[in-house]
C-alpha cells in the first residue's frame, strides 16, 4: 500500500506550499488534508485532484484521531499553538503506529534582554543547545505546545519530530494563502505610513528561511519517517529541528523594503526612522515581537540529514513580496 500522509494546514501558507512540494516529490503517496468547509476542500481538490479532503477543525478530536490512526505520518502544519490537535493526533497515531511531524517556530527563542532594536549575542544550536532549548520557560512562545508534543508522544510511545523555522519569506505556492507574516506586515505598515521605520535602532537579529526550504525540510522528515525505525532522523526528545538559511538585522530589511517601495512610486522617500516600541505598536500591536527582538538559531540537526537551503535569498525575494503588499492596498 502507498504511504498515507495526513496533513493539517494545507489551506495555509506553509501547509499549502509543503503539500504542493510533497505531491510533486511523491505522487505515489496518498495525501489526506483537513479542511474546515467543503468550499475549501473543493479549492484544494481543484489544485490537487489526487488528494482526499476531510472536513473538521483542529478541535474535532474524533476526526483528527480517526485520520491520524489511518496515517503513516501526520504532518501538523496548521498551528504552532494548538495543544488539542497535537493530543488528538498522537492518540490516533498510538493506535495506527505512525509518526507526528509538528510545526513550531523560533519565536520560542525571542530575546529582548538587551532592549528592543538591539542585538543579542545568544545563538541556539539544535544539537549542542537542545537541553536548554527544550527547557525554556512556559512563557516562551510555542513552548507549551512543544512540551505537549514531547510529553504526550513519550507517554503514548509515538515518535514525534518538531520543525522549528524562523522568519519565513517568499510567496507561497499553495492554492489559498500565499502570504507570510513578518515581512508582509512590515511592508504594509511602511506603505501605509509613507516612510520606513525600525523598532529602536533595528540592530536586532533574526534568522530566516525561504518557504520552499521549509517544505523540503518536511519532505526530508517524512521520507525518514517511512524508513524502518525512523531512518536516520531522531525522534522524541531529540527530534527537534531548526530550519534556517542565515540571519539579518531588521534595519537592513526595513531599509530594503523602503527602497523598493520608493522605486515602485508608492512612497516619496527612502529615509528610515527609528521608532519607540509604543510608536511602532501603532502600526501593528505585535511590533515588539515581530520586529523588535532577536531570534537566532542554527539548523545543525537537519543539515546532518542532507537538507540544505536552496531557495532564493531574502533579498532576492523581497521585491515580489513588497509588490504583493503594494498591489493589495
Amino acid at each position: 500500500m502507498s504511504p498515507r500522509i495526513f496533513v493539517t494546514g494545507a489551506t495555509g501558507y506553509i501547509g499549502g506550499h509543503a503539500t504542493d512540494v510533497l505531491i510533486a516529490s511523491h505522487p505515489e503517496y496518498e495525501v489526506v488534508t483537513l479542511v474546515r468547509a467543503e468550499e475549501q476542500g473543493a479549492a484544494l481538490r481543484a489544485h490537487w485532484p489526487q488528494i482526499t479532503t476531510v472536513i473538521g477543525t483542529l478541535d474535532d478530536e474524533k476526526v483528527i484521531k480517526e485520520q491520524s490512526a489511518k496515517a503513516d505520518v501526520v504532518l501538523q502544519l496548521a498551528s504552532s499553538d494548538h495543544i488539542p490537535v497535537v493530543k488528538s493526533a498522537i492518540a490516533g497515531l498510538a493506535i495506527g503506529g505512525g509518526k507526528l511531524i509538528h510545526i513550531s517556530g523560533t519565536g520560542v527563542l525571542n530575546d529582548m534582554s538587551t532592549g528592543a532594536g538591539k542585538s543579542a549575542p545568544k545563538v541556539y544550536d539544535d544539537i549542542k543547545d537542545l537541553k536548554e532549548i527544550t527547557s525554556l520557560p512556559d512563557s516562551a512562545f510555542h513552548r507549551e505546545v512543544d512540551d505537549a508534543v514531547f510529553t504526550t508522544g513519550a507517554q503514548s510511545n509515538v515518535p514525534t519530530a518538531i520543525i522549528c523555522p524562523p522568519l519565513i519569506y517568499g510567496v507561497g505556492q499553495g492554492p489559498l494563502k500565499k502570504r507570510s507574516m513578518q515581512i508582509p506586515f512590515l511592508s504594509e505598515a511602511i506603505l501605509k505610513r509613507g516612510r520606513g521605520f525600525t523598532v529602536g535602532e533595528g540592530k536586532n537579529i533574526w534568522d530566516h528561511i525561504y518557504v520552499g526550504d521549509v517544505a523540503k525540510a518536511c519532505i526530508v522528515l517524512i521520507e525518514e519517517a517511512l524508513k524502518p525505525h525512523g531512518g536516520s532522523a531522531q525522534w522524541g526528545p531529540e527530534g527537534y529541528y531548526f530550519v534556517e538559511s542565515g540571519e539579518f538585522a531588521w534595519k537592513d530589511v526595513a531599509a530594503k523594503i523602503t527602497e523598493i517601495a520608493k522605486d515602485l512610486g508608492k512612497i516619496e522617500t527612502a529615509d528610515v526612522d527609528e521608532l519607540s516600541v509604543d510608536e511602532a505598536s501603532k502600526f501593528h500591536p505585535w511590533a515588539p515581537v515581530l520586529w523588535g527582538g532577536n531570534c537566532r538559531s542554527r539548523a545543525t540537526r537537519l543539515r546532518s540529514l542532507g537538507w540544505k537551503p536552496e531557495g532564493p535569498t531574502v533579498w532576492e525575494a523581497l521585491p515580489a513580496m513588497v509588490k504583493a503588499e503594494s498591489d493589495a492596498l
